[in-house]
Formats: structure tokens, sequence, C-alpha cells
């Protein structure tokens, strides 16, 4: 072919060849590119989500960082490792559900996000949110009077619309269930009007994964610790501390302790709580207390060193306290604190009913303020005292901190408030004067230690005194003298009457920490079943109690004052922004597009 005719025709052949069809378009090549990129982005995401649910044996395939400052999204290490060994599955009931106030809602939120992140750690965790007051009238009824036979009784929330006030019944309550057996837990405490409610809710936010896992302990523990109450020496009857027996049953076995019946006290007995003895210790049961301390034993000595009742006071209308003798004094101070006769007094306290005046029917009574009914506030970073109201104690004296043992460490977990001061003895305490404004200046004291945790190892009054009949009772029980305790705990807090609720003449028992005068619940109860826990397990789940989630409320005040400033600023902010985004998005454009 002659070259200068120019190539040959196309024919029907030449044209169906993948050589000779059209080149594509370059919008077909980005479109091409897009669609395996969308497919490679969702396959992606799709593996991620696999990721992020999956498990390797009992270690999770996926992290989070949790950014906020009180760190209310990280578990401690107690609540992983109890998770992680979960030996049966657990399922938790919330009655958190349906139409719920705004402060409510919170609350449902936040304990979903912790038990979210519980199931991180275990996949034998379900959790589901019921509404209590859900089907006929009629079946809602039997099912709220079920409920309260079990304890659950709903907190009232007042809402006010439109001149019309309504009620709604709310149940913050989880049921957890593990095999046969069922927890109830309180999600919110007792409520107090003094206290309000944002701030209840806020503190039960922060008391969720220990709430949840203590429960879970209790579950799954069979192997449960014994505590003694010691009897015999005039200290607080059954009745007294029923209801605080009633609520260690449920996790421990209790039971009464005679001292005169035991040569030395037995290993088995973890915890012993010495409840407001009357009688003095022989020298004999106080070797055995101190040997019961000396091999490892954790006491709680809820000690009156002073006697004085609202009673007595009643009945004469003056009375003088006497300081009373345990037949302790010496283990008290070689163990490194003393309890004197002076009475401390604060400002922060709870009234008492004196009569004021008198009526046709009778004197009539009037709610006073009585500085021997000390508000004692928490005072130390620790769990036992975290996330707690204040408790009420009925004439407390000061605790000393003696003694030059460096091997215990002293936390101080209650004291009294700034507004207070201390009445040595012997002086009076007069009915009538509580009538009257006290002398404030005379209130310039603070911080008094009335509740005092104790942690190391301790040494024995007895060394260099040990007498022959007490060697001969270690001789009989097989045991050696000790001199120098193991590493153990204990705990005092100068008033007796904290762990006793009230008894009313038909011999019914009230709730411990409820105030028999004003009827408001104080944290009593939660503080002694905290200092219980963190003695018989500092590093358990009582750990969890420290987790702080910091409440943020609104200022009002300085809302209403700058609401014209903030309503400006929304209004025109994103106006200026929208304007400003739409010049540069232009300019860029018309640059960009723009031929010179």
């Amino acid at each position: 072919m002659d070259p200068t005719e120019g190539p040959p025709p196309l024919t029907g052949q030449m044209l169906s060849s993948p050589l000779n069809r059209p080149m594509p378009t370059l919008e077909q090549k980005h479109r091409l590119q897009s669609i395996i990129q969308l497919v490679l982005a969702v396959a992606l995401l799709v593996v991620i989500n696999v990721l992020a649910n999956a498990r390797l044996g009992g270690m999770r395939l996926y992290g989070a960082i949790d950014l906020t400052e009180d760190k209310r999204f990280t578990l401690t290490e107690s609540t992983r490792e109890q998770l992680s060994a979960l030996p049966e599955p657990v399922y938790v009931r919330i009655l958190l559900e349906g139409d719920l106030p705004a402060s409510y809602q919170r609350l449902r939120t936040a304990v979903a996000e912790t038990l979210e992140d519980f199931t991180a750690y275990t996949d034998r965790l379900e959790y589901e949110f019921v509404d209590p007051l859900v089907g006929d009238p009629e079946e809602v009824r039997q099912r709220q009077e079920d409920m309260l036979k079990d304890g659950i009784v709903p907190m009232t929330d007042y809402q006010q619309s439109a001149g019309e006030r309504t009620t709604r019944a709310i149940y913050p309550y989880a049921l957890i269930y593990y095999g046969d057996r069922q927890r109830i837990v309180p999600l919110l405490e007792t409520a107090r009007p003094d206290v309000a409610i944002e701030q209840q809710l806020n503190q039960a936010e922060s008391l969720l994964e220990y709430n949840f896992t203590s429960a879970i302990e209790s579950l799954t523990d069979d192997d449960k610790p014994v505590i003694g109450f010691t009897l015999g020496n005039g200290e607080l009857g059954a009745l007294q501390f029923a209801d605080l027996v009633a609520e260690l049953r449920k996790d421990y076995e209790v039971g009464p302790v005679y001292l005169d019946s035991f040569a030395t006290l037995p290993a088995d007995i973890d915890l012993l709580i010495i409840a407001k003895p009357t009688v003095p210790f022989t020298d004999f049961q106080a070797f055995k207390l101190d040997q019961y301390v000396m091999n490892g034993g954790k006491v709680i000595w809820a000690i009156d060193a002073v006697a004085m009742d609202y009673d007595s006071l009643r009945a004469t209308g003056e009375a003088y306290p006497e300081s009373r003798t345990t037949g302790l004094e010496d283990l008290f101070f070689k163990y490194g604190f003393r309890l004197g006769n002076q009475l401390v007094l604060d400002l922060v306290n709870t009234p008492i009913p004196i009569a004021t005046n008198q009526g046709q029917s009778g004197p009539k009574f009037t709610l006073v303020p009585f500085p021997y009914h000390v508000l004692a506030l928490p005072e130390a970073d620790n769990p036992i005292v975290q996330n707690i109201d204040a408790v009420d104690m009925r004439y407390p004296t000061l605790i000393e901190l003696v003694g030059d043992n460096d091997r215990v460490r002293e936390t101080v977990l209650l004291a009294s408030s700034d507004r207070s001061r201390r009445q040595r003895l012997p002086s009076p305490i007069d009915l009538d004067a509580q009538k009257f404004s006290v002398d404030l200046d005379r209130f310039n004291e603070e911080d008094l230690p009335l509740a005092v945790l104790l942690e190391g190892t301790f040494e024995s009054p007895y060394a260099n005194r040990l007498s022959r009949d007490n060697e001969q009772l270690l001789r009989s029980s097989g045991l050696d003298y000790r001199a120098e305790s193991v590493p153990t705990g204990m705990i005092v807090i100068s008033d007796g009457d904290v762990l006793a609720n009230s008894v009313n003449s038909r011999g019914e028992v009230g709730y411990l920490g409820v105030n028999p005068f004003t009827k408001i619940p104080y944290a009593n109860k939660t503080f002694m079943l905290n200092a219980v826990e963190y003695l018989l397990n500092p590093d358990g789940v009582i750990t969890s109690r420290g987790k702080q989630v910091k409440l943020r409320l609104l200022d009002r005040e300085e809302a209403v004052a700058r609401a014209g400033y903030w309503r400006a600023i929304n209004l025109f902010l994103p106006l200026i922004a929208l304007a400003l985004f739409g010049w540069v998005f232009n300019y860029l454009r018309r640059r960009r597009y723009t031929t010179s």
C-alpha cells in the first residue's frame, strides 16, 4: 500500500475491536474512582463496627479515651476485674422509663452509659429499661402495691404548669438478677427537703458504679465475712441497732459476741463493732480485745466518753454531763488516740423540741437549734465519706490523736464545721438557755475530729506488763502473746448513738439516720456501711465511691442579668459567620475560575 494514500477505511470488525474503542473521558474516570472510594469507605465502616463489638476470649478488641475532667466514663480497676470474672450471667432491669422529668432523664442517661461501659468488660451482663406505670390502672395499682412490699418506695415529682400542679411517681430503682437471687438497688437516696434535687441526682450519678458493683458482688459472692457486735458491757440493745443489722445481713454474717464466753476471740470474726458500752471492760476483756487487734482483727469503736442524753436533760431542764470510764483507756492511748472529757458544740446542728410557752391544752413546743447535736461533716478524701451527706451525732466528744507511732496512718473522716467549739467538763447544760441566742464569737474553732480511721501496725499496751493471768489465758488457747500487730485497721467514733435507730413506745424500729424531731434523713447508715466495707476490703468495690461527678449548675441570677447579651450573640453571630463564609467562598471561586 502506498503510504501516501493515507490510512485504510475502518471496517465493522475494526470498529468492534477493544483497541479501537473510544478512550474514557475524565468525568467517567472520576465517577469510577468515587464509586470505588465509596465502596471502600462502607467496607471500612463495617469492619470498624464489627471490631467495636468484638472480643477475643476475655479481651476486647477496642478501646476508648475518657476526655472528661472528672473521668466519669473510666471504671475503677476493681470494677473491671469484677466484671471480667463474672461466673454467670447478670440481668439488670431499671425502672426509669416513660415520660420522665428532665432531671430524672439525665439520671436515666447516666445509668445507660454506666451499664454500657460495664458491657465493655463482660458479655455476661444484660440490661433493659422498663416503665413500672405502663398498663391499665388496676394493673398499675397492683404492681405498685407489690413493689411497696419489696421496699420500692416511689419519689414524688411535682410539676407546675398553666396554674395546675401535677404529681408523678418516679421509681429510681434497679433490680439485679443472678440465678435465683435478686437485689433491689436504690439509685437515689431518700430525698432531703434541705438539699436541692439537682444535688441529690448528681450524687446518685456519682455513685452509680459503686451501687451496681456492690450489688453484683453481694449476689455473686458466697463467702460472707463475719461481723460481731459485743454485748455484756451495757452496749446498745438489739432493737437499737436493728436497722443497721438488717442491712448488714444482706452481705455479711452478723451475730452477738460475749467476751466472757471466749478465752480468746475467734480468728474467723472479721470485724468487731463495740457500740456505746456503758459498763467498764475488765482487764481480762481489754486484753482479749487487744490480742484480737494484734492478730489482725478490725474494730469499730463507737464510744460515748460522756454520759448524757436528751431524755435526762428534758426531765430536769439542767444536767451535768459526766465522763464515762470504759476500761479501754490504755488501749486507746497506745493505739494513738484519746477520748477526752471535752464535748464538741457546733452551730451546724439539728434542733430539739423545747417548751416555749403554755397554751390551754398544755405546753407548746418549738424546734430550737441545739449545738450539742452536731451535724458532722465529711472531712477526708476517703471512700468511706466521699459522696455522703452530714452525719447526725449526739453529744460527741473530741478525739485527740496522740502517740508517736509513725507506722499508723491517721485519717479524720468526720469533723465539726468552721463554727464550732469545745466545752470542758464539768460544766452544765441548761435547756432554758437554748431558747436564747448563743455567743457566736465563742464558736471560733473548726475541723474538730469526731471520727478517725487508723491503719497500720499497732503496739500492745501489755508489752511490759503482761500479767500471769493473761499469760495463762493465752497458753490455755495455744497462742503466743503478740506485742505488735500485723497490718490492720480500726475506726473510732466519738458517739455511740451514731449507729442507733429510734425505737418507739410500741417497740417499732425506725430508720437509722432519720432525725426523730425533724424527720430528715442523714447519712448515718451510709457512713456505717461504708466503714464496715472499707475495713473488710479497702481495695475492693468501695474504691469506686471515690468517683466525683462535678455538678455544673446554671447561675440563674447571672443568666438573667446577661440575657440580652447572650440573645444578641445567638442571633447575630451565626449570621455574621454565614456571611463571612459566603464572601470567602465566592472570592476563592472567582479567583480560581477567572482567566487572565
